[in-house]
């Protein structure tokens, strides 16, 4: 089947309508005929779902703005494709912390007042693994909740693969250095209004949230959670990059309501791989040191156990004794996965010591 008969994977379909045609205003009509289909799912999911988010707000609103975190987030961060759902996974695990599952982050607007609803919707969605890496993927296990930011407003960095083509109208979302200081505090605002609803569900326990675009807005995070951990995942820069490449088409393939470039896919991960750790350590300053720490992708695979215990005894999180078993049976579970193996022509080589030499040196990898 061509990838362009895929409508029900696209995420649009848990957007407000309202949301839906801000985006498309936005980003000008600009939608390709071969995607008419999957943009007319989205909009008649939608349009259905306006009755459940209304009565969800009718319900829960004033529940959700009255509770307050109990304890400031975990936050799992790095670039993408540097390791973080594998930490995501295992750590979820720790029943004495929650996380946002798939159920919350594609349908955001109704999952406290439909759960049931809102689980076969999920379910019918999703495939069982996910496109770019074969990784299991279900209702229940953790998710990103960039995607939530999404259904909610523009905010959300996932729509640089509904919108290929207006890559840098959203990748200003995530350093928000080239924004207005409006869109900041409004992203602040919708970010804490869903963590609070999230924290409701849940009851109240730690939010432990794995977000590679939260890598980008530490500064934002720490004026809102000033005693938030965060557990830093980083890897080889050209298995980043090519894997990034990947990501970025195969997620395209099934999200895109625009065609795509590859060289310009290219041009655009080089661009925003490369400022984040041109300004990584000015954007992560004011956070105590004893709050964050940094993990190399490749121990963590060699030594997955030991890397959890360390993340766990060095953040002072708790909890590690009651879960340590469950960890241990996930992770032999799992040694059956292997990551992809990459091959790099001579040109590729070149391009990524162009454009990807600071962090290649801020890593201590040798260059190829």
């Amino acid at each position: 089947m061509k990838k362009h008969w895929i409508v029900k994977s696209e995420p649009l379909a848990g957007a407000s309508t309202t949301n839906i045609w801000r985006l498309l205003f936005y980003n000008r009509f600009r939608i390709h005929t071969k995607y008419w289909l999957r943009l007319s799912y989205a909009l008649l999911l939608s349009s259905v779902c306006t009755i459940l988010r209304f009565v969800e707000r009718l319900r829960f609103n004033r529940k959700i703005k009255q509770s307050q975190l109990q304890k400031d987030p975990i936050f799992i961060i790095g670039f993408w494709r540097s390791g973080t759902t594998y930490m995501n996974y295992i750590m979820a695990l720790d029943k004495s912390k929650s996380y946002v599952s798939n159920i919350e982050v594609y349908a955001p607007h109704f999952f406290l007042a439909f759960p049931k609803f809102t689980r076969s919707l999920i379910v019918s969605s999703l495939p069982e693994t996910r496109p770019m890496d074969e990784i299991k993927i279900n209702a229940d296990l953790p998710g990103e909740e960039e995607h939530a930011l999404g259904a909610y407003d523009k905010y959300g960095f996932f729509h640089t693969m509904i919108f290929p083509s207006n890559f840098h109208k959203f990748s200003k979302f995530l350093l928000f250095d080239k924004t207005s200081e409006k869109d900041e505090k409004r992203w602040k605002k919708r970010y804490h209004f869903f963590l609070r609803k999230v924290s409701y569900k849940y009851g109240g326990r730690q939010l432990m949230l794995k977000n590679p675009a939260n890598t980008f807005r530490l500064k934002q995070l720490h004026e809102m959670y000033p005693n938030a951990k965060y557990i830093h995942l980083y890897r080889n820069p050209y298995e980043v990059f090519k894997s990034n490449l990947k990501f970025h088409n195969d997620t395209n393939e099934i999200f895109a309501l625009q065609n795509w470039d590859m060289e310009k896919v290219e041009e655009n991960v080089f661009g925003i791989y490369r400022e984040l750790y041109e300004k990584f350590d000015e954007i992560k300053k004011d956070i105590p040191k004893e709050n964050i720490i940094d993990i190399k992708y490749e121990t963590f695979i060699e030594e997955p156990y030991k890397t959890v215990e360390r993340v766990y005894k060095e953040l002072n999180l708790g909890g590690f004794e009651e879960a340590k078993d469950d960890f241990k049976v996930f992770i032999e579970e799992q040694k059956e996965y292997l990551p992809r193996i990459y091959d790099f022509s001579k040109e590729e080589i070149k391009q990524i010591n162009d454009n990807l030499d600071n962090v290649i040196k801020r890593f201590g990898y040798e260059k190829q």
